[in-house]
């Protein structure tokens, strides 16, 4: 018997697993995957393995924040309805970008649902995404907090993980992609403009090695961790 959520989720055309991340967009899914694809190959792990899986919440203007927060709601909601019905367990999470819109919507997630709670059902995007311990919510809170207390306002999106060798070789080579960027602590910010985050994207498609996906591995791995599943002897 087919459950809730594997119909709504064959209908959006999702591959849904056991321990489900939802995120933005379209990109963020790309680089996720390229970045798993590169350490399957060097180190034959296979960080989506264990039911582990990540889509985007829609295309354009179906996915961002909102889409986020909208279809978080319902996949949860129909989780809990077909564990009820003794159908398959799955966990969703979603993953907001670091930026006003992606703080406000998880802040609003949360006041809107009790049941759910930051860094345990809601992460954002730090440039540091520190281990669990088993222990989520607001102990993670603070030790992502206290990791990050350097950089602490520093807007961060899935490009900023990338290399900056390879972020800068890709800047040279299309001058107008940055609009500009932010640093503090020693962590950079990018804001690339719209055509420039695909022409990012399909530059790292092309040129990316280990080295410059090695922060996306990292984020990827913790992301397993706060689900959990084994991620210390897949990491780099």
């Amino acid at each position: 018997m087919t459950g809730l959520v594997e119909r709504y989720a064959n209908g959006k055309g999702w591959n849904v697993g056991t321990a489900n991340v939802l995120v933005e967009g379209t990109s963020d899914v790309r680089y996720l995957r390229l970045a798993r694809d590169l350490w399957q190959r060097e180190s034959h792990h296979d960080l989506f393995d264990s039911g582990f899986a990540v889509f985007e919440a829609g295309l354009k203007d179906d996915g961002g924040v909102q889409g986020v927060v909208r279809e978080l709601q319902t996949l949860r909601q129909m989780a809990s309805q077909d564990a009820t019905n003794l159908m398959t367990e799955r966990k969703f999470v979603g993953l907001f970008d670091n930026d006003h819109a992606g703080r406000e919507h998880a802040r609003m997630l949360c006041e809107m649902d009790f049941r759910v709670k930051h860094y345990r059902d809601v992460f954002l995007l730090h440039p540091i995404m520190p281990v669990s311990n088993g222990v989520l919510g607001p102990e993670l809170q603070r030790r992502a907090e206290a990791q990050n207390s350097s950089c602490a306002g520093l807007d961060w999106e899935i490009e900023d993980f990338l290399s900056e060798d390879l972020v800068r070789e890709f800047c040279n080579g299309h001058p107008r992609a940055l609009i500009r960027k932010y640093e503090k602590a020693g962590r950079v910010h990018h804001e690339f403009s719209r055509a420039g985050k695909a022409k990012l994207q399909a530059y790292a498609v092309e040129e990316a090695l280990i080295e410059d996906m090695i922060e996306v591995i990292h984020l990827i791995c913790s992301l397993r961790d706060y689900l959990g599943l084994e991620h210390e002897a897949m990491r780099p």
